[in-house]
Formats: C-alpha cells, sequence, structure tokens
C-alpha cells in the first residue's frame, strides 16, 4: 500500500491509495456529467473542468447529461443537491454540512467520482477541488505563467474522500479598485475580461463589489457576476446599485429629459426615484444581490462636498445620513423579493467617524450588515471597530484595503497575509464576521495575499499566515525550496519601512508602513518646491482628508532623528538595504528553480523587490539632493543617481509584460512612473543650470 500526502481541509481527511482499487482515468474515454437542468454558473465550471482536462492531458473529456446504468468507464458524476437534477439517492451519499459545503469522493465499486455539492456553488467548489488536487491545476493558473505537467492518465484514490465543511464567512469578496491598469488590460481579449471572476471561484469566495448600473439596466460587471453565480455587492458610494457620479446619464439616458434636476436635499423625491430605480433594475435583473445604502458625495467624498444646500455641522450632516439610511432601507423592503434581505451598510472614512461619535446611526436588525473598515490611509482595525459592541443586534462586516488610492500600495504589494491574518482575527473576536471585502486594486499585484484571505475566512480555525505562506511556495515553485521561498515572501513584506510605532491598542506589528504610492506622492511634493527647502515638506492633509497627519503619518522621534527629511533618510537607507538582500537571494535562488517556475517567482517576488529596492534608492538620492542643495556637485550627482534608480525601478517591473500581460502598464496612471521621472528630470536639468 502507498501512502498519499494527509490534507487538512476544515476536518482531518485523509485519501490512501490502494494499487487494487484506483481508478484510472482516460481523458479519452472519461465521462462528465452533469444534470441537464442545472444552473449555468455549474455548467459554465463544468465546461471549464473539461478544458483543464485539455490542459493537461490534451484531450477533452465528453460532457453528458444522463447517468450510464453501469460504469465499465470512470465516470465523473457533478451533484448539485439542491436541484438533484440527476435523481440520485442523496440520502444514501455521505454527509455535507450547510451552504457552500463540498466534497470530492470515489466509490470505486461504482467506477465514479463524486463532485459533490451541497448547493450551486458548493457543486462549483468541488469541480474545482478536483481540479487543484488530481490535475494540479493551481488555482492561480493564468495568473502564475502556469505550464502543466503532461498526464496520459489521472489516478484517483479508490478511498478519496476530500471535505469541506461551510465556510465561516458567509459572504467573502474582492473590490476591484483604481483600476488603471486592469480596465484597459480587460479590453483586450474575452479572457482577459472575465478570468478574474474563474479565479474567485478556484479560491472558493463567492462575491464581487461592483454593482454599478449600465443605466439603463445593469453594468457589464453585474452580467458577469451573474454568468459566473457569484454574489454581488456594493462600493461604500452606491446607494441601491447607483451612485451620484451617474446622475446625469440616469436622467438622461433613462428619463429621457432634457433638463436634468439640479442634485441637492431639497430634490428628495428625485433622490428617491434614482434609488427606486437602482431596486427595479436589479430585481429585474435577476442577479443574486446584497444592497447597500449609503449617503456620501461623488469621487469618494463627503455629501456636503457635493450638495449645495448641505449642513455645515457634523450633527446636522449626520442626522442627514440617518434619515436618507432608513428612507434607502424603507425601499428596499418595498421592492425586494425577499422578506427580510440582507442590507449591507459601510463605515468608511466620514462615516466611521460619525459612527464613532455616535451621530450617525444605522438601522439595525438580523440581516443588516455593518461594515467597518481599515484604517484610513494605513490598515488595521480603525476607532469604530475598537469601540463596537457585540451586543449590537446585527450582522459584522469588514473591509480591508490591500491598496489604497494615492498613498497606498499600487504596483508592489505591501500589506502581506501577516497584517491581513491580524485584521481579520481582530474583528472576528468581536463578533463573527459574516461579510469580508479586501481592496484588492488591479488584481496581478495582490494575488498572493488574496489567496491567503480567501484561505482564511473559509476555516480561521486552521488557518497560519507562516503555514499558508509555505504552502503557497510549495504549490506554485516545487517543494525542494519551499522554505527559502517562503522566507523570502515574509521578509520583503517586512522590508518595509515602519515610518512610526504602532499605537493600536496592544500593540500591532506593521501597523504603519510606506508603500509604494506614498514615495510616488513624496517625490511629487518635494518636488513642487524643491529648490526652497523646509525639513518638513511633506504636507499633512490630502484631498478630502479628515485627519491631518495620517498620509505620510512620518514621526521623526520615532525614526531617531528630529525633521521629516532626515527621517525619509534614515527609512529610505534602511529599506532599500532590506529589498536588496531579498532581490540578491532571490536571483541566487532563481537559477536553482525548475524552468516552469521561474517566471512567476521572478513576477510574483524577485520583480516586486527589485522594484523596491530601486524605489527605495530614488526616494534616498532624490532626499539627499533636496537636504545639500547648496552643494551643487552633490546635488546633480544624486538627482542623476535618482533618474538612475528610477529607471531601473521601472525596467523591473516592466520585465512581467510577457504573455496576456504584455500591455499591463500602458495605462499607468495613478502611481505614473512617467511622471515621477519627469519630476526628476527637470529638477536635474535645473540644478545642472543654476
Amino acid at each position: 500500500m502507498k501512502n498519499v500526502k494527509i490534507l487538512i481541509l476544515t476536518i482531518v481527511t485523509s485519501i490512501v491509495c490502494s494499487c487494487d482499487d484506483t481508478l484510472k482515468i482516460n481523458p479519452q474515454e472519461v465521462r462528465i456529467v452533469v444534470a441537464e437542468n442545472d444552473a449555468a454558473p455549474l455548467q459554465l465550471a463544468v465546461k471549464t473542468l473539461s478544458g483543464d482536462f485539455e490542459k493537461v492531458t490534451g484531450v477533452k473529456p465528453e460532457i453528458v447529461s444522463t447517468l450510464p446504468d453501469y460504469d465499465k468507464r470512470p465516470t465523473i458524476v457533478v451533484v448539485n443537491r439542491e436541484t438533484n437534477g440527476l435523481n440520485l439517492p442523496l440520502d444514501e451519499f455521505r454527509p455535507l454540512d450547510g451552504f457552500e459545503s463540498h466534497r470530492v469522493w470515489a466509490d470505486a465499486k461504482t467506477n465514479r467520482i463524486y463532485l459533490d455539492g451541497k448547493d450551486m456553488r458548493g457543486a462549483i467548489y468541488a469541480v474545482y477541488t478536483f481540479a487543484e488536487k488530481f490535475l494540479e491545476v493551481p488555482p492561480l493558473w493564468f495568473w502564475c505563467s502556469w505550464v502543466p505537467e503532461h498526464k496520459n492518465v489521472i489516478e484517483v484514490p479508490g478511498t478519496t474522500d476530500i471535505f469541506f465543511k461551510s465556510p465561516q464567512v458567509r459572504y467573502r469578496s474582492w473590490l476591484p479598485n483604481d483600476q488603471d491598469l486592469y480596465r484597459s488590460w480587460t479590453k483586450l481579449s474575452p479572457q482577459n475580461n472575465e478570468i478574474v471572476y474563474e479565479t474567485l471561484l478556484r479560491l472558493k469566495l463567492n462575491t464581487f463589489e461592483d454593482a454599478d448600473l449600465a443605466y439603463p439596466g445593469i453594468g457589464e460587471g453585474m452580467k458577469m457576476c451573474k454568468k459566473y453565480g457569484i454574489v454581488v455587492t456594493s462600493h461604500h458610494m452606491f446607494m441601491l446599485n447607483t451612485t451620484f457620479s451617474n446622475w446625469d446619464r440616469y436622467w438622461k439616458n433613462v428619463r429621457k429629459v432634457e433638463k436634468v434636476p439640479e442634485l441637492s436635499l431639497a430634490n428628495i423625491d428625485k433622490l428617491k426615484e434614482l434609488w427606486e430605480y437602482g431596486a427595479q433594475a436589479v430585481i429585474e435583473s435577476g442577479v443574486e444581490n446584497i444592497w447597500n445604502i449609503a449617503f456620501r458625495g461623488s469621487g469618494d467624498q463627503p455629501f456636503w462636498i457635493l450638495f449645495p444646500d448641505a449642513p455645515k455641522t457634523e450633527t446636522e450632516r449626520a442626522k442627514v445620513i440617518n434619515e436618507m439610511l432608513q428612507m434607502q432601507t424603507d425601499i428596499i423592503q418595498k421592492y425586494s423579493k425577499e422578506e427580510n434581505p440582507y442590507i449591507r451598510t459601510t463605515f468608511y472614512d466620514e462615516m466611521a467617524d460619525l459612527v464613532t461619535a455616535g451621530l450617525v446611526i444605522p438601522p439595525a436588525n438580523e440581516n443588516m450588515i455593518w461594515t467597518f473598515c481599515s484604517g484610513r490611509r494605513d490598515h488595521y482595525p480603525y476607532n469604530d471597530i475598537q469601540k463596537f459592541n457585540p451586543k449590537t443586534p446585527v450582522k459584522l462586516g469588514y473591509y480591508m484595503n490591500l491598496q489604497f488610492t494615492s498613498t497606498g500600495s499600487h504596483l508592489a504589494p505591501a500589506e502581506g497575509p501577516w497584517k491581513m491574518e491580524f485584521n481579520y482575527r481582530y474583528v472576528n473576536s468581536k463578533s463573527p464576521l459574516y461579510l469580508s471585502v479586501v481592496n484588492s486594486g488591479n488584481f496581478r499585484e495582490y494575488m498572493y495575499t488574496m489567496s491567503a484571505n480567501a484561505k482564511l475566512l473559509w476555516d480561521y480555525d486552521t488557518y497560519n499566515s507562516d503555514k499558508w505562506n509555505r504552502e503557497y511556495a510549495a504549490q506554485y515553485f516545487g517543494e525542494e525550496h519551499a522554505d527559502e521561498i517562503a522566507a523570502l515572501y515574509k521578509d520583503y513584506f517586512y522590508a518595509y519601512w515602519t515610518q512610526r510605532k504602532s499605537d493600536f491598542p496592544g500593540g500591532m506589528e506593521r501597523q504603519f508602513i510606506f508603500q509604494d504610492q506614498r514615495y510616488a506622492r513624496a517625490i511629487s511634493y518635494i518636488g513642487s518646491d524643491f529648490f526652497h527647502f523646509n525639513p518638513k515638506p511633506l504636507p499633512d492633509l490630502y484631498m478630502y482628508e479628515r485627519v491631518p497627519g495620517r498620509v505620510f503619518r512620518i514621526v521623526p522621534e520615532d525614526n531617531g532623528v528630529e525633521t521629516q527629511v532626515d527621517a525619509l533618510l534614515v527609512g529610505m537607507e534602511t529599506s532599500a538595504g532590506k529589498f536588496a538582500k531579498v532581490t540578491e537571494r532571490a536571483e541566487q535562488l532563481m537559477p536553482k528553480l525548475e524552468k516552469r517556475y521561474q517566471r512567476f517567482f521572478y513576477n510574483n517576488l524577485l520583480a516586486y523587490s527589485t522594484f523596491m529596492e530601486h524605489l527605495s534608492k530614488t526616494l534616498y538620492h532624490f532626499t539627499y539632493a533636496y537636504k545639500y542643495q547648496a552643494d551643487k556637485p552633490v546635488l546633480v550627482e544624486n538627482l542623476q543617481i535618482a533618474y538612475n534608480e528610477m529607471t531601473r525601478a521601472k525596467e523591473a517591473i516592466y520585465l512581467t509584460q510577457h504573455g496576456p500581460f504584455e500591455q499591463w502598464y500602458k495605462t499607468d496612471e495613478k502611481f505614473d512612473i512617467a511622471t515621477v521621472l519627469k519630476v526628476i528630470q527637470s529638477k536635474l536639468e535645473e540644478a545642472k543650470n543654476r
């Protein structure tokens, strides 16, 4: 008897292979059976599984809708217990748990392998579990430049039984945000446009935050969610799937009016009309939706920036928000076909402050999901969740940024699974988490941490970031060097500069870190008045910032110096050295890896450490030139070095543009490498002429 590795999947599950009862799947003979009338998203997953077979074996198995009377050859049977379209004797089947529970199990006597789900998504997850465990198709196959190992026969031990209980978090979502790279890339091919939805399901998530309407009808993102069987949820600016950014579009395209009504509090009937349209459009579409109530402006700003008749005091503003949230709740109750629908509200920026102050009191009931957010600009449980009373009769949601507009991570991942785990364990300690959203930016940069998040949300009890990190390294780069690679990943995330000490109750590692967008903003601000030295050149406020000091959060005293400029120099020198060590070790290791792993190793780790190494050197020399600008040779030399280092940083990540990612950085607008280079170059030219 041959022992196969033990898998721990929510409960201990074992696969034991006996040579006598191993099911040997010949791809030219095997059939995949799925009920003809089963849900379209499940049918799509089965077609994807057939495609996975083709990638690995060169042959696409036949998909049929009728079970044979006797299986002379192995048959893969896809089971959705919610519909049981194949009329199977489910009472005789192995037990499942609640929603989305699933099982992959074999019956050697009948030559069948069951991909068995409690409901539609459970069945989809069973399909992808089989693909991952037996075809060895990793969930990130598209993103990792996966090279399949050819198999003529797929062997499934006759005693296979892989079981997943229901996930511990009911709704598990991604939010694509700041899509400057992703949005244009999706237009290059149908696969680019849809692969993120498939990836989300392969990782066993179930919700996507993209609820915009097309005016008329639902938008493309909502259509994709419906196609793939994914729940739709809404961004914190959305009110019943509508936003004020689309105010004009609604009146012109839907109501066909020549004069658009003024957007004002006095026009309350017009606001209600917009929200009622949103409710009706979603219900008519048939998409599975978590309602969202909010009252914010457009462009991620408070409503009082947008509305000309908004009140001036926090108390009066909170009163308006309270009235609007209740009004939207009433509209949902009126139009929803559910007796007690799930409704979400999100405490972001001003909402977090107003809720913490007790001024905004959102509706509360057993299906109301209060969604708290990681702190503005830095990502840790904010004051509102710290003060949350678990006895409040609501369900708990949490929204964590893995990137952040203007000042967070964007071109290189920065938060990492360890910080993510701390956030979620803290929130879950308050009350069992019911909904999760991770802000995933353009996706590609964050697939590593997003994969960790998916694993944690399914099962808090068995998840551990160090353990998961090692498993990830083994899955995507092979067992031989998994320990070294896991250490490199951790050292990469811990190389970021922590520009101030933690102030979180009880302490928190890496609470404050200096992400790549902060580098870009720092160069922009210093460059704006470069030749007039200021020991504190970086501002406290940015755009609609409510609390001073959060934009950069540099505390000189925490770095053993007296000024912001000196803190930048200390921080950049330290981080550049740490990133350089990761880069050096990774460069030495990469040739030792199997060739099929090398490309993703570069793209997912070495490119980022190299980018951050040279970006750190860029900011160091730019700041050094700024401080010592009175010495012209020092000024010119360091600006030239800064320009060269920024060029190297660009080259490092541009090397990841290949295959389907050939034009990935074509529309880099948020970090904007070209502008950063222009700022440095302009100062260099001016310095030479001084």
